[in-house]
C-alpha cells in the first residue's frame, strides 16, 4: 500500500471564514496525489470554498481563491515526478475579480 502524503495548506486571513476559521489545514492524501486532488479535497471538506472559485459568474470586485505551491512542489513535475511530496505546502489566498471595463494592462 502506498504511503499517505501529509500536505499543509496555509490559509490567508481573508479566506479563513470559508475554512472554519483555520489558518492551517493538514491533509492526508494518497501518495499519488497532485494539486487537483488537493483542490478537490479542500472543496469537499470546506464546501463554502466553492463560492470562492474563479469564474465568469462571480461578482465584480469580489474575492476568489488562489492557490500557490511551495518551491519544492513546483520542482517535482520538472524532475519528471508525478504528484506532490510529503511535507509540501500549498498557500491559499484571496484575489479580487476585476471590475468590468477596469482590467489592468489593457488599453482602450
Amino acid at each position: 500500500m502506498a504511503r499517505a502524503l501529509d500536505i499543509t495548506v496555509v490559509v490567508a486571513p481573508p479566506l479563513r471564514s470559508a475554512f472554519e476559521g483555520r489558518s492551517l489545514v493538514s491533509l492526508g492524501l494518497p501518495a499519488t496525489a497532485d494539486v487537483g486532488e488537493v483542490v478537490e479535497t479542500l472543496l469537499r471538506l470546506y464546501p463554502r470554498t466553492r463560492s470562492l472559485l474563479a469564474g465568469d459568474r462571480g461578482p465584480a470586485g469580489g474575492r476568489y481563491m488562489h492557490l500557490v505551491l511551495d518551491a519544492p512542489s513546483i520542482q517535482e513535475p520538472a524532475r519528471g515526478r508525478a504528484g506532490m511530496a510529503a511535507g509540501h505546502k500549498v498557500f491559499v489566498f484571496a484575489l479580487s475579480r476585476p471590475v468590468a471595463g477596469k482590467q489592468t494592462g489593457l488599453e482602450g
